[in-house]
C-alpha cells in the first residue's frame, strides 16, 4: 500500500500552466517572425532596398556606357591609335645586300655588303657584281650605257666579318709621306655634323716645289676666266652629300670621248678606251689634250640636268683625289701614294696594269686635272691649275699617284686628261 501511494502523475494545474506557457511562447515567436516588425517583414524591406540600389547602379552604369560610346564614336576617325594588347613592334627591315642590286634602280637605295658596310646605289645605276661585292674590293656601279664608277666610302670601313678589322676614312685634304705614303690630314671637310668653312684656305706644298695648292669653294669667276682655274661646281653641296651618304663615286677610268661637238654639249665616258688613236672626236678614245676649264665643264655635262639619274657630276677635287688614296691604302695597297708606273707610250685606259680597288690609272697614263688652285706665277705666266697622279712618261718629273703639279689652265698636252666624280643628289 505504501508503494502505491508514492507514484504520483502530473496534475491538471501543472499541465494547464505548461500549455499556457507554450502558447505564450508560440505567440511571441509568431509575432517576431510574421508581425509588422517581424523578421520576414524586415527581410522584405531589406530586399526591396537592395533591389532599388541595384537599379540605381544599373542606371548610372548605363549612363556612363552611353557617354563612353558617344566619345568613341566621335573619335573613331581621329588619328589616335589604340594599341592592341600584347602587340610587339615590327623590327626595321634589313637593307638589301649588294648582290641583290642586279638591275638599273628606279630610285636611290642603300645596301650593305657581307661585312656590314653601307653603300648608296643611286637612281639610274646598277651594281657590276662580277667586279666585287664588298667595299674593300671596290664596289663598281654603271649607268644604262655602261659608264662605271667606284664607291669611295667615308667613315668606318670593315675589312672582314669579324667587326674588329676596320679603318676609319675621313673626307679631307691630305699630304703623303714621300717615302712610305703615310697620309697626314691637312684640312678636314667636316667635323661630325658641321661642315668646315671652305674659304679658310689651307696651303699645301706642291710636289714640284713651285707654290701652294688651295681649294676654293667660291670665287667671283668660278668658270676659270682670266687664267684662273675652274672651281668645283658646288663644294659645299658635295661635302654635305658625302656626309649624309657616307661616300661618293670616283670614275673607274680616265675620261674618254663620248659625244658632242663643243664644250657646251660634250659628254665624256668612263669606260676602257677602245682605240689607241688618241685623236679628238673618236668615240671611246682617251680624252687628253684638254684644258682645265674645259675638263671641268665636260665633267659637269655628263649628268647635267639628267633626271634619270640620282647623281651630280663634276671634275675631281682635292678632297676626292686625296681621300681615294687614303681608302686605297687602308684596304691593303701599301704606299700607293708613291706608286709610279711608266710606259713607253699612252695606252688604253684600264690596260696599264694599274688597278687598285677596281680603280684604274691613278698612278699611270695621264696626269689628271682637278679643281685645286695654285698661286704660282713665273716670268709673268700664270700656272693656276693643278694636275694629280702619274703619267706614262713618269720619270721626267717623278709623277706618282699623290703628285701635285702646277699647270697653266689653258694648257692642253698629250699627258693631261681628267676624271669625273659623282655624288648623290
Amino acid at each position: 500500500m505504501r508503494n502505491i501511494k508514492e507514484k504520483r502523475g502530473i496534475t491538471l494545474i501543472v499541465l494547464a500552466v505548461t500549455i499556457v506557457v507554450i502558447l505564450i511562447l508560440a505567440g511571441v515567436t509568431i509575432d517576431v517572425t510574421l508581425g509588422q516588425n517581424g523578421i520576414l517583414e524586415k527581410s522584405k524591406e531589406t530586399a526591396n532596398r537592395m533591389n532599388n540600389l541595384v537599379k540605381e547602379d544599373e542606371t548610372e552604369l548605363n549612363e556612363l556606357l552611353n557617354e563612353l560610346n558617344e566619345t568613341m564614336d566621335s573619335n573613331w576617325n581621329s588619328n589616335i591609335e589604340i594599341p592592341e594588347e600584347n602587340t610587339i613592334p615590327e623590327p626595321d627591315p634589313e637593307p638589301p645586300k649588294i648582290e641583290d642590286v642586279t638591275d638599273i634602280q628606279d630610285e636611290t637605295i642603300q645596301v650593305e655588303d657581307e661585312y656590314g658596310n653601307k653603300v648608296t646605289i643611286p637612281k639610274g645605276f646598277e651594281v657590276v657584281e662580277e667586279e666585287g661585292t664588298t667595299v674593300p674590293e671596290g664596289i663598281v656601279i654603271q649607268d644604262k650605257v655602261g659608264n662605271q664608277f667606284v664607291w669611295i666610302p667615308v667613315g668606318r670601313v670593315y675589312k672582314d666579318s669579324t667587326g674588329t678589322n676596320y679603318s676609319d676614312i675621313h673626307l679631307g685634304r691630305y699630304t703623303f709621306n714621300t717615302t712610305n705614303g703615310t697620309p697626314t690630314l691637312v684640312q678636314v671637310a667636316y667635323t661630325n655634323e658641321n661642315a668646315e668653312n671652305y674659304n679658310q684656305l689651307i696651303n699645301i706644298n706642291m710636289s714640284d716645289g713651285s707654290d701652294k695648292a688651295l681649294e676654293y669653294a667660291t670665287r667671283s669667276n668660278p668658270e676659270g676666266t682670266n687664267e684662273l682655274n675652274a672651281i668645283a661646281k658646288d663644294l659645299a653641296e658635295f661635302v654635305n652629300s658625302v656626309r649624309k651618304n657616307e661616300g661618293y663615286y670616283l670614275a673607274r677610268y680616265e675620261a674618254s670621248y663620248g659625244s658632242g661637238s663643243s664644250v657646251l654639249d660634250f659628254k665624256p665616258l668612263s669606260k676602257i678606251s677602245k682605240t689607241t688613236n688618241f685623236s679628238r672626236w673618236t668615240i671611246g678614245s682617251l680624252w687628253n689634250n684638254v684644258t682645265q676649264t674645259d675638263a671641268a665643264k665636260i665633267s659637269r655635262n655628263m649628268y647635267n640636268n639628267d633626271s634619270s639619274v640620282g647623281v651630280e657630276s663634276d671634275l675631281v677635287n682635292s678632297y676626292t683625289w686625296d681621300t681615294a688614296i687614303v681608302f686605297i691604302q687602308a684596304m691593303g695597297n701599301v704606299n700607293y701614294a708613291n706608286k709610279l708606273i711608266e710606259n713607253s707610250k699612252l695606252l688604253n685606259t684600264g690596260t696599264t696594269g694599274d688597278e687598285v680597288c677596281n680603280i684604274n690609272d691613278m698612278a699611270s697614263n695621264c696626269a689628271e686635272w682637278t679643281t685645286e688652285y695654285s698661286g704660282f706665277v713665273n716670268g709673268g705666266r700664270q700656272y693656276h691649275g693643278v694636275v694629280r697622279g702619274g703619267t706614262y712618261n713618269a720619270t721626267v718629273v717623278n709623277y706618282h699617284t699623290a703628285f701635285r703639279f702646277s699647270q697653266g689652265v689653258s694648257s692642253a698636252g698629250e699627258m693631261s686628261s681628267f676624271r669625273v666624280i659623282c655624288y648623290i643628289k
